[in-house]
């Protein structure tokens, strides 16, 4: 690494910045999803007590965890990297002697830790509502990293491309909030039309959620095999085509 000193810097000051603000961070987080199991777990619980051997209060929890994954990643790197142009602090990154990989893996740990630090919490607040067993620990913990990879990078490259807020919020609001919900977090993949099953297999949050739930509950509504090509493939393409942006200064250089 050229610059650990540097590398290190920037991405201590991506740890701080969301720590210092936890009520706004993380708090928010822990609130959503004591709702959702109190509300989905014990209203829906009720009429659909079970999905196929697994009760549906322990079908959802994989989906919730990974639906605060997913949300939390994405909005840590766009909101940062966003403030960064807004403030006009963008340009001290570009002249600090980093490599481009280095300055974009910086905030993507940024985003990994916040990940880390909600998939933690959010798995001891449900522990008050199952067992808290874990199928494959390997699997559960790898599938973390990658997925916080993939939206930490998505946020970075939605966080370059917006040009104020209102842009910035498209992405969440239309396009992952959506995917995220259609994804499987509160059904199973067989209980919906057989046309939504077919836009269901086409979004790839359905395949992380279903990898995220074997893992957990060892249930799995979908070829993991499948799951695990497109999930590699979005990582490591989306993290490559943030460090191209960065290196072309899209949108950043005047």
């Amino acid at each position: 690494m050229a610059n650990f000193i540097g590398f290190y810097t920037l991405t201590k000051r991506e740890i701080l910045r969301f720590l210092k603000v936890w009520t706004m961070t993380i708090l928010p987080t822990w609130i959503t999803t004591l709702l959702y199991l109190i509300i989905f777990g014990f209203t829906i619980g009720r009429v659909l007590p079970q999905i196929g051997n697994t009760s549906y209060l322990e079908f959802i929890i994989p989906g919730i965890l990974m639906m605060g994954l997913i949300t939390t990643t994405y909005a840590n790197n766009s909101t940062s990297i966003f403030m960064f142009k807004w403030l006009n602090y963008i340009e001290g990154i570009l002249i600090a002697p980093l490599s481009y990989i280095e300055t974009v893996t910086a905030f993507i740990l940024g985003g990994i830790v916040r990940g880390l630090i909600i998939v933690a919490s959010v798995y001891i607040i449900s522990l008050f509502f199952y067992s808290g067993s874990i199928f494959n620990l390997l699997l559960f913990v790898f599938l973390i990293l990658v997925v916080s990879l993939i939206f930490s990078s998505l946020g970075l490259i939605t966080g370059l491309w917006a040009e104020d807020w209102d842009q910035l919020n498209i992405w969440s609001t239309f396009i992952i909030t959506p995917l995220v919900f259609l994804g499987g977090v509160f059904h199973s993949i067989t209980l919906v039309p057989e046309s939504l099953q077919i836009i269901t297999r086409i979004n790839p949050i359905f395949y992380m959620i279903d990898a995220f739930r074997y893992s957990m509950i060892g249930v799995s509504e979908s070829n993991l095999f499948i799951g695990f090509f497109i999930i590699s493939i979005l990582a490591v393409s989306l993290f490559f085509f943030a460090v191209y942006l960065f290196k072309i200064g899209y949108k950043i250089r005047k």
